[in-house]
């Protein structure tokens, strides 16, 4: 989880955006995985989506997980926000 030093009505951080886009795409990943899985057994007709396509979501996916993580980077460096991790929490309790 993000925290951000803005107000909360001022709506989700574009990090914070981000990181629910990187959370959400998640199932077009899984879907890219079974259709190259599939494809090795069966025929193209009967994929969920042509095998060149599941390729380039799951580029796009690590694309879009090295984006978060630059974004997370700056805005860290810029002290605009708190990147934290229940582990860490835990262990400050």
């Amino acid at each position: 989880m993000i925290g951000t030093s803005s107000q909360a009505n001022d709506g989700a951080s574009p990090m914070r955006l981000l990181e629910m886009l990187s959370d959400r795409f998640g199932v077009f990943e899984a879907l890219a995985y079974s259709t190259i899985k599939l494809n090795r057994c069966t025929s193209a007709d009967e994929l969920s989506m042509d095998p060149l396509v599941a390729q380039a979501v799951l580029e796009f996916g690590g694309d879009l997980r090295s984006a978060l993580a630059a974004s997370l980077d700056w805005a860290e460096d810029k002290g605009l926000v708190h990147h934290w991790t229940p582990a860490e929490n835990e262990a400050a309790a």
